[in-house]
């Protein structure tokens, strides 16, 4: 680890240390200790070691640009990785034929309900997911390596949710590339066509990569903004008005008791029994109406927070609704 950079503190005028992670063992001297409880609550390692385990957390570590300045704190990133999943991911890229028939019985099947959702067609779903378990498994080498795309899955989100959106994102691909073959009439069309086409790099057809992280965090992203979205047109009119008039006009509890005709403490009380109603309505929408399993659900929430979802904009203003006082 080498202290590269020396910003001044906007307080103080001080020079401020900045240590940037360079390298792999950079990173694991660096952070030794949560690498060792992260592995520890690992129950099923196959055969992965807890050396192998902290490169790969390095490697993802460091494509994240964490700890340069103005980047993810590596604790918290840390904090935030599935390790029983990357371990599997990890032991299934390593060719474990152990993990392999884990991953085989927890993921295929909603793998292949993905692949049937996109392509509405039973043939071709199957086929799609044989060719994303080639990719996964490796069927292309570079030497006697094999390159799987369980490579690229970060740990950050459910290895559930990855493998869909990596489903997704073959199907795209294979879509973009079926695409030049479509007969057109209209200029328009060809303008699309050519918009949608991937690109050549050295020869070879490469559609623009996207991290399926990124995809899967989209997906949950709008399951969330619409599960909040309905949950708060099931609410009551009273606790729709507060939550709008704490969230959406920035009223402080004293203001808004006092619009109420109550005591703050009892505005917080609402308040509070409010979010808890709305946190319940959201989850119970999200498994309900999404199919998403717990682990998701938790998901959803934390990408929520993390991305500092848009309360206000999901409320909107309450227009006509009426006051009502505490009991």
């Amino acid at each position: 680890m080498r202290a590269v950079s020396y910003p001044r503190n906007r307080f103080t005028g001080n020079p401020v240390k900045v240590a940037v992670m360079r390298t792999t063992d950079d990173f694991i001297a660096r952070y030794a200790k949560p690498i060792s409880a992260l592995w520890k609550t690992v129950e099923q390692p196959y055969g992965v070691t807890e050396r192998d385990f902290a490169e790969r957390l390095a490697g993802i570590a460091l494509r994240a640009g964490a700890g340069d300045e103005d980047e993810e704190n590596p604790k918290d990133l840390l904090a935030n990785i599935k390790a029983e999943e990357l371990c599997l991911a990890l032991a299934c890229e390593k060719g474990d034929d152990r993990a392999w028939g884990k991953f085989d019985t927890e993921y295929r099947h909603s793998m292949q309900a993905a692949a049937r959702a996109l392509t509405k067609d039973e043939a071709e779903a199957e086929d799609l997911a044989q060719f994303v378990f080639g990719e996964l498994y490796g069927v292309r080498t570079d030497g006697d390596r094999r390159l799987s795309k369980l490579a690229h899955y970060s740990g950050r989100g459910s290895l559930g949710g990855w493998l869909r959106a990596v489903v997704y994102q073959c199907f795209i691909d294979r879509k973009r590339q079926t695409a030049r073959f479509e007969q057109v009439e209209e200029v328009s069309e060809f303008d699309r066509l050519a918009n949608e086409a991937p690109v050549h790099l050295n020869g070879r057809l490469s559609a623009p990569i996207v991290s399926p992280d990124d995809i899967e965090d989209v997906r949950l992203r709008q399951a969330t903004e619409e599960a909040m979205t309905q949950a708060f047109a099931e609410m009551n009119p009273k606790d729709r008005l507060l939550l709008n008039y704490y969230y959406f006009e920035d009223l402080t509890l004293k203001e808004i008791g006092n619009l109420m005709n109550v005591h703050e403490a009892t505005i917080s009380r609402w308040l509070a029994k409010a979010q808890r109603e709305i946190k319940r309505k959201t989850e119970e929408i999200l498994q309900r109406s999404y199919g998403l399993r717990r682990a998701e659900v938790a998901e959803c929430l934390h990408i929520a927070a993390r991305t500092e979802l848009d309360v206000r904009k999901l409320i909107g203003e309450v227009k006509g609704a009426s006051i009502e006082r505490a009991p």
